[in-house]
């Protein structure tokens, strides 16, 4: 494994160049499968399940009720929920390009692609990073919402961003 230059991202072996490196794919069939993926990606921006369009979905926290305790529960119940959808909406948003991106390095190469997309790459990479928290002995792994299991179970982190590691050894 190596830093790239521009980015500092680690990227696994050597960079493969082009077709040569090994992938007994064709280059129309990555144009196609790139294009399937941009069209996916721009559905998603343009849908209702946008992070942007599910932030405008606010409610007033008056609108449950006032003046009992389950209407407040029932106004931060929905809070958040609707902040783990954006999240989620967003993750799926960069996983969709982040495929996209994949696609070209597998037609042209790593060292092929633009710094801009590179950055771009590393920045997904450090967002799906923060998104991630390791799970602890014996816990199922975690999302952004915290354990998978029953709440408050030991080594639960909490709402907020994760421990910044890897998910895999390829530091990926």
């Amino acid at each position: 494994m190596r830093a790239d230059e521009v980015t500092g991202m680690q990227v696994n072996g050597a960079a493969p160049q082009g077709t040569s490196a090994g992938l007994a794919v064709e280059a129309e069939t990555l144009g196609k499968f790139k294009k399937r993926v941009d069209d996916l990606l721009a559905r998603l921006k343009q849908s209702n399940a946008d992070a942007g369009t599910l932030g405008h979905r606010r409610i007033a926290p008056a609108a449950f009720g006032q003046g009992f305790a389950e209407a407040q529960g029932l106004a931060t119940a929905y809070e958040k929920v609707l902040s783990q959808l954006e999240a989620f909406s967003k993750a799926f948003g960069d996983q969709i390009e982040t495929l996209s991106i994949g696609s070209q390095v597998a037609e042209h190469g790593y060292e092929a692609i633009d710094a801009d997309v590179k950055h771009h790459l590393a920045a997904i990479q450090r967002r799906t990073q923060e998104l991630y928290r390791a799970p602890g002995p014996g816990q199922r792994p975690t999302g952004p919402a915290g354990p998978a299991g029953p709440a408050g179970s030991a080594g639960s982190a909490g709402g907020g961003s994760g421990e910044g590691r890897s998910a895999g050894a390829d530091g990926i």
